[in-house]
């Protein structure tokens, strides 16, 4: 059978394997998982100089100390401290002589660990000591021990009368006094006991009142995010909790001496509601070591986390630091106590138990690297247990873990699953084994990508199982049985790092998988060039090879390598041939620009500097392709600054974790279409492009013509778009907007108001570009001059509108001499119809045209009302010439009398009017 899409690990061990954060693994699971942890060791704390250990050492050396042993194991978050302790405790066996106690990290609280210590320790003042802590923990509901703990915390932050207020500063002085009222408010007390806040988050702390495992590696404390500033009524607060909370919110000093008090006195409380003070823990501490001792037993203290303990931590850390030889009391047990802890959290702690330290071990072991404690092989051994163990059944781990003892377990290695697979020559052929235990679907280049991409810093065990292993395990059963992997979930989850012209190169070679194709080269290559993985990888993943040359894959198979099956997918190599082009290097600061924009496309942020060379090469670019004459646009009435609509500003670049600033006008955010995928890799190609061809001030470079059609491609495509945007108006709504109809419609009406001839369509279309008359020898009615006049302040703005839309200036001439009619003859035929406007004005363009709505409202107020006064007027002024001339009265004979008044008029010498006697004249 061919070795295709197989899939070898049962989904069901993957969390009872992996869940490193939600369950304590099983001991057969844990010894089948288990590595040789890389360490330090430290004689001192701080000090500057280390040596390689290993766990082996580690633990001889600490059996090896006569009666007492001290050992802090610190290290990072997730750096294996937990699973070192534990690799002790199961290294370490209980004997009549030796009682070995694992407090373990997760599944445990305070009581819990009370109730460890006391564990097989007999007598009645110990059977005391635990109903002690039954009686407090037990009858309390999860709402009570808040309450509890938030009564406690208030009595011991408040005046107790045992401190000697003579040694504290003012500020605590003042917080001794009032800090309480906000504790014990009922206003303030619904905040503290909310879900999910400090209170309650150390309740889970102290009873484990919770349904999921939560790690901490850090003392739980108060932080100024957990106080009240910003409860809304506070009226309903009492008067001495509203004026301490008064003082509270608007003084930083007062905030942090409040958080710095509410923690200093937090151990305090806890150990109350666990009805044990700080004296009775130390003497319960004591109590177990003499009894102990009174039987010849040492004690082995194995701590996964010293933060568990916190509120009875120092309390411990003075019991178990005591030697067994103490003058004047009596003999204590040999004790021995390795407890994991962060180094932070340990340096925090006084002097005085940081000097008691038999040696420290340090997990903080840097970066993977030959030259470094932990080795790509070491990784490789690491993953390969953990895979060894979800494809065994678990029945199989257990039976094995049982049956060796300590000795025989370090001789006889767990079974490898591939002992027996039928694929296991292809298998570990093409992805790699070590120990017999195959890698797959990994490979040794897939892990050393997929770790880099999740833990780019110092090693971190927990990362590389949960983060790698698992999540890829996890995310992949259906893809690889239905021939879909590697899919899309393993590039969101782990990134992209494949240059653009690699991603190009795939879609080209490989349209139909060049998604899954980029995620295998991606992820199971170091390349940067487009290759073909093994014969055994295609066949496994179901894709084919293209038939370019093979990415040659260190991996350690084990076992020869297979012969292709007939159904396999065969590869070869591309011949060994290469073109030479000598090409001048490029400079390092050009290198990182282009290795930006491969980022840029893998969803990084463009750097500025890069943004405003593209910018400024980009704008002139649109500026001198769009044919402006052609399309009928005036180009200096939207190009340029000052306040245009496209300016050089508003050519702005995708970047989803920056947030955009405001723009007016044609804003062109490239690329177009930042969710289209090949759109963005063809945009950030072509900017690569450009710097390339800043740089040569050609395109004859390496791939220049390459280059050079996708940037001329993309700059049609901009070039369109900016016209686009700029022939229909941007909205708000997202819907263009064209201003010419509305304007030609107002200025059509201000025509006919002139008195132009508008009877023909032509005479109309001149009439709109001609200026209009003063009128100050005609007399009209009010409504009518005010309008008139509205259109004579605004006529120059409104043809702006419409030359720069329709108009041709014809080469560098500033005057237009070629309009485009086709714009303005539909509003002009209908405006003839009922002059009234019939184009509306959307209220999201009118900031950006302010003159066209501003005489469009004077329009739509006082238009009718003009026309009526206007007729109102005319008829008014025909009946007076009727009655002072008759209805009969011919114009031949007004004209006359009218000629008869002016002569005599001027011979008399007091002819008047607005004109002169010959100009009136030629006007009769």
């Amino acid at each position: 059978m061919t070795f295709k899409n197989f899939v070898c690990w049962k989904p069901n061990m993957i969390r009872r394997v992996m869940d490193v954060e939600a369950t304590q693994s099983p001991n057969h699971l844990f010894l089948a998982t288990h590595h040789p942890v890389a360490m330090y060791r430290q004689e001192l704390i701080k000090a500057s100089s280390s040596v390689k250990y290993d766990e082996e050492k580690f633990r001889r050396d600490f059996l090896a100390e006569k009666d007492f042993a001290f050992v802090p194991v610190l290290g990072g978050s997730g750096t294996g401290k937990s699973h070192l302790i534990r690799w002790l405790a199961a290294n370490i066996k209980s004997t009549p002589q030796r009682k070995v106690l694992l407090i373990p990290k997760i599944g445990t609280n305070l009581k819990d660990i009370i109730t460890l210590i006391l564990e097989g320790i007999e007598g009645e003042k110990f059977e005391e000591y635990r109903q002690r802590v039954n009686r407090a923990t037990n009858t309390l509901t999860e709402t009570q021990a808040r309450v509890q703990l938030l009564n406690q915390l208030a009595a011991a932050v408040g005046d107790n009368g045992r401190r000697d207020r003579s040694k504290l500063t003012d500020e605590q002085n003042y917080l001794v006094d009032e800090l309480d009222s906000l504790l014990y408010d009922p206003f303030f007390r619904e905040y503290w006991l909310q879900d999910g806040g400090i209170i309650h988050r150390l309740v889970i702390h102290i009873l484990g009142y919770q349904d999921k495992v939560e790690i901490i590696e850090e003392r739980r404390k108060f932080s100024l995010d957990d106080l009240p500033l910003n409860v809304l009524n506070l009226p309903k607060a009492g008067k001495q909790a509203q004026e301490f909370y008064s003082l509270l919110i608007g003084d930083d000093n007062i905030q942090k001496a409040t958080v710095d008090w509410l923690n200093l006195h937090l151990d305090e409380a806890i150990t109350q509601v666990l009805n044990l003070g700080r004296e009775d823990l130390i003497r319960l501490m004591r109590e177990v070591r003499e009894t102990l001792a009174e039987q010849g037993v040492e004690l082995v203290l194995l701590i996964e986390d010293f933060a568990k303990l916190q509120g009875i931590d120092r309390e411990l850390l003075e019991a178990v630091l005591a030697r067994p030889q103490q003058p004047g009391s009596k003999q204590l047990c040999a004790i021995r106590t390795a407890l994991a802890c962060t180094t932070g959290y340990f340096e925090s702690l006084i002097d005085t138990v940081q000097q008691r330290v038999t040696f420290s071990v340090n997990l903080d072991i840097g970066k993977v690297g030959e030259q470094s404690l932990i080795t790509q092989a070491d990784i490789e051994a690491f993953v390969g247990r953990y895979l060894n163990a979800v494809r065994l059944e678990e029945q199989v781990i257990d039976d094995w873990a049982n049956y060796h003892d300590q000795e025989v377990f370090q001789r006889e290695p767990l079974i490898s699953h591939c002992t027996e697979c039928e694929y296991r020559q292809a298998c570990h052929a093409g992805f790699g084994a070590v120990n017999g235990i195959g890698l797959y679907p990994f490979t040794p280049n897939a892990l050393v990508q997929m770790f880099s991409r999740v833990n780019p810093s110092d090693f971190n065990p927990r990362i590389l199982i949960k983060d790698v292993v698992k999540y890829t395990l996890e995310n992949s059963d259906d893809d690889i049985q239905n021939g879909q992997f590697p899919s899309v979930t393993l590039q969101q989850h782990f990134g992209r790092r494949l240059s653009n012209k690699l991603q190009l190169d795939i879609k080209a070679k490989d349209p139909q998988n060049y998604e899954r194709r980029e995620i295998l080269l991606d992820l199971w290559t170091n390349s940067n060039e487009l290759c073909d993985l093994s014969t055994e990888v295609h066949t496994a993943f179901s894709l084919p090879p293209l038939g370019v040359k093979i990415h040659q894959t260190e991996v350690n198979a084990g076992t020869p390598r297979a012969a292709a099956s007939e159904t396999s997918y065969k590869t070869r190599p591309e011949p060994d041939s290469e073109t030479l082009v000598t090409v001048q290097e490029l400079p390092e600061t050009l290198n990182k620009k282009l290795k930006a924009l491969d980022s840029w496309n893998n969803q990084e942020i463009l750097p500025d500097i890069i943004a405003k060379d593209i910018r400024e090469f980009v704008f002139p670019a649109i500026t001198q392709r769009i044919e402006w004459d052609t399309e009928m646009l005036l180009k200096g009435n939207f190009v340029g600054s000052g306040g245009k609509l496209f300016q050089q500003r508003n050519v702005i670049f995708y970047n989803p974790k920056v947030k955009r600033g405001t723009y007016s006008g044609v804003v062109l955010s490239l690329p177009l279409n930042p969710n289209d995928s090949n759109e963005f890799t063809e945009t950030a190609f072509a900017f690569q492009g450009i710097l390339l061809y800043s740089y040569y001030k050609t395109w004859k470079f390496p791939d220049g013509d390459r280059y050079f059609r996708a940037y001329a491609k993309y700059l049609e495509r901009w070039s369109q778009y900016v016209l686009e945007q700029i022939r229909l108006y941007p909205r708000e709504s997202g819907e263009p907007w064209n201003p010419v109809p509305a304007t030609v419609e107002l200025l059509a009406i201000a025509a006919t108001m002139a008195g132009y001839s508008t009877n023909k369509l032509e005479d109309l279309i001149n009439a709109l570009f001609i200026d209009l008359p003063n009128n100050e020898n005609i007399t009209r009615a009010k409504a009518w001059e005010q309008l008139f006049n509205v259109f004579k302040r605004n006529q120059k703005a409104l043809l702006e509108i419409i030359k720069s839309r329709i108009a041709c200036t014809k080469g560098s001439s500033s005057t237009f001499q070629i309009i485009d009619t086709v714009q303005i003859i539909q509003p002009l035929e209908q405006i003839r119809k009922f002059w009234q406007p019939q184009h509306q004005i959307p209220e999201d363009v009118r900031d950006n045209f302010p003159e066209l709505c501003k005489v469009r409202q004077q329009v739509d107020e006082l238009l009718d009302k003009a026309l009526q006064e206007e007729s109102d007027r005319q008829l008014s002024v025909y009946h007076s010439l009727v009655y002072e001339l008759g209805e009969d009265i011919k114009k031949k004979d007004l004209v006359n009398i009218v000629k008869q008044a002016m002569e005599a008029a001027r011979g008399s010498g007091v002819f008047r009017g607005r004109k002169n006697f010959d100009d009136l004249t030629l006007l009769l």
